[in-house]
């Protein structure tokens, strides 16, 4: 008999993502049982554990993976501590959800090798356990509409604090790493298959991050992902699908309403001065919720949206190749 039981979730990190967004998830979600919290300062562990009503709080990620009584763990460390952090869990015998981007390069993931495969490992992409992401891909699969040609995606937002570990180069900061893996999992998700190369151009500030940066990915057959992503201009999230017969708007694509529905838009028209518009809608939800229900829902053997290390593989390869290409001025092969 399957288990039905919560799956037990200890977080290695005090970060906001997990304060504002994955914990608040897990506490609804009736298959998930968050036990611990880890940080370095057991005193901000112990304050996060305090607001969400958990009773274990550690002072060191070790003390947390050595728990016997966690089953999963989710990564909230700055991204250059992503890969050794789940390494370190997956060795304790945990499965291990990791907070976007996996790693700062695609070389960095041969440390996840060899993880025994009743295992689940997983990217943090949250988006795409939204009812509206699961309809819109089997929308285009369906082919009603044609094959999708062109995808395109703003995504940015004024960051301010100049303490925040994404203003650190050396800890996997910028545009790219915080929203760029984003546009580029929701391309590779839109055509349902990996780009085979990059062009990129990224504007930096002087400590070397890039606050602004335009790419394109080619997934051959004419078919282009034209994507911007920013972190020094006001809050946007924009997300449209070209195919061979409708222009599909997704409006807050990446971070919809959790109290207001949600809308996928189609446009069948083929005369640009006048709209043939169709929309379905879908009920509020928590994306994060989703997340975790789903992962701890896989982690107990059911049949529910899960993308594991190849995807997150995959991802990182168009990562790589985006800064490649800002590094080189050209186009950027991606392996």
């Amino acid at each position: 008999m399957a288990d039905t039981k919560p799956v037990r979730w200890g977080i290695l990190g005090a970060a906001r993502i997990a304060a504002g967004a994955i914990l608040p998830g897990m506490v609804r979600s009736a298959v998930c049982d968050p036990v611990a919290i880890a940080a370095r300062d057991q005193s901000r562990a112990r304050a996060m554990a305090d607001t969400f009503g958990i009773a274990r709080a550690y002072g060191s990620y070790d003390e947390l993976l050595a728990d016997p009584d966690i089953e999963a763990v989710y990564v909230a460390l700055p991204n250059h501590l992503h890969v050794e952090w789940a390494r370190r869990a997956a060795d304790a015998g945990k499965h291990v959800l990791v907070e976007k981007p996996i790693s700062l390069r695609g070389e960095d993931l041969v440390r996840l090798e060899g993880i025994p495969a009743h295992l689940k490992i997983a990217e943090a992409f949250m988006v795409r356990h939204q009812p509206r992401w699961q309809a819109l891909e089997r929308i285009l699969r369906s082919g009603e509409f044609g094959a999708p040609k062109t995808f395109a995606s703003l995504l940015s937002f004024m960051l301010t604090n100049g303490e925040d570990f994404r203003t650190r180069p050396e800890w996997g900061g910028g545009a790219i790493y915080d929203l760029g893996c984003y546009t580029a999992m929701a391309a590779r998700f839109a055509f349902g298959r990996n780009p085979l190369r990059a062009l990129a151009e990224c504007t930096r500030n002087a400590s070397g991050i890039d606050m602004f940066s335009s790419v394109i990915l080619d997934f051959g057959d004419g078919c282009h992902a034209i994507m911007s992503v920013s972190l020094g201009q006001a809050s946007a999230q924009t997300l449209q699908i070209v195919c061979e017969r409708a222009s599909i708007d997704l409006p807050k694509a990446y971070v919809p309403s959790r109290t207001e529905p949600s809308f996928i838009h189609i446009d069948t028209s083929s005369d640009h001065a006048k709209s043939a518009v169709t929309t379905r809608s879908f009920e509020p939800l928590d994306q994060y919720e989703a997340e975790v229900a789903n992962f701890s829902r896989a982690v107990r053997g059911e049949d529910v949206p899960f993308y594991g290390l190849d995807d997150a593989r995959a991802n990182m390869a168009a990562v790589d190749a985006i800064f490649a290409s800002a590094r080189n001025g050209g186009w950027a092969a991606i392996s």
